[in-house]
């Protein structure tokens, strides 16, 4: 049982030589670990410092300036954007002028050739009722004409035919002259 005393005061007293264990935290081997800790340090600090960094540098400043410039063209092509527009409104505002002129125009030339043809058209009704009154006066004469001589005849034929008398043709017309005359008066 000695024995076992011993091994367990032992083991109580050393664990790190007895059961392998972390060697960071024996107290005897602290002041190597603390220099190779200052000397990794100082060369992962001396690698970032010349070597990491200044490519993160140059990676940063790329991109500051590529977004730098981005927004130069954006604002360039906000610019020449906002010019087409108005350049588009205001060939929009030509065209629809120039339309509206075509039209007025279009309705001008349309008014006056209707306004042509309407006066030709008078004028060719015109002529038509002016030459239709001359054939309807001189089918009227005729048809008085013939009328003065038909009631000529008749009136002849009655006084022949209800009188028995001849009458004088001179006289018949002069007759039917004054009661045109008459009727035509009234």
């Amino acid at each position: 049982m000695a024995d076992t005393q011993e091994t367990l005061y032992s083991e109580v007293s050393h664990p790190a030589e007895q059961s392998g264990g972390l060697p960071q935290f024996d107290a005897t081997t602290f002041e190597p670990q603390l220099v190779w800790l200052l000397i990794s340090f100082v060369l992962l600090y001396l690698i970032v410092s010349r070597m990491v960094l200044p490519g993160l540098n140059r990676v940063l400043s790329d991109r500051e300036e590529r977004i730098a410039d981005d927004l130069d063209t954006a604002e360039r092509l906000g610019g020449e954007a906002e010019s087409v527009r108005a350049a588009y409104e205001k060939t929009l505002t030509d065209a629809r002028i120039e339309a509206q002129n075509l039209l007025q125009g279009a309705k001008d030339r349309a008014r006056q050739q209707f306004e042509k043809a309407q006066g030709d058209l008078d004028e060719k009704l015109n002529a038509q009722a002016a030459d239709a009154e001359k054939r309807i006066a001189k089918a009227q004469d005729s048809a008085l004409a013939g009328l003065d001589d038909m009631a000529r005849d008749v009136a002849t034929a009655m006084v022949d035919h209800l009188a028995g008398l001849q009458v004088d043709e001179a006289a018949v017309t002069k007759a039917v002259t004054q009661a045109r005359n008459k009727t035509e008066g009234a």
